[in-house]
């Protein structure tokens, strides 16, 4: 089951996100469902159609998950999805 303590160990792919702090004003408060990661990148299905957010850039964000919400930092992100599950056991 995923928890806010184990979340950089599972997959993120249709999880809703919301980038709350971001040095690019252009996706601050940007909200939607994740439908892709790669090594630095996430891609969010927004209302304006899929949109492409560097890890980086993404300071801060707001993940939804089944029974509660949490914040990640982008930077924790940054690795290739599957490095990352090993990477955090």
């Amino acid at each position: 089951m995923i928890t806010p303590k184990n979340i950089l160990s599972h997959e993120l792919i249709g999880l809703s996100a919301t980038i709350i702090t971001s040095r690019q004003s252009t996706i601050l408060g940007l909200s939607g469902t994740i439908i892709f990661e790669t090594k630095n990148m996430l891609t969010l299905r927004t209302s304006a159609g899929p949109k492409n957010i560097s890890k980086l850039s993404a300071e801060k964000m707001k993940v939804l998950l089944p029974s509660s919400a949490c914040f990640i930092r982008g930077q924790s992100l940054i690795g290739r999805p599957e490095d990352r599950a090993a990477r955090t056991h």
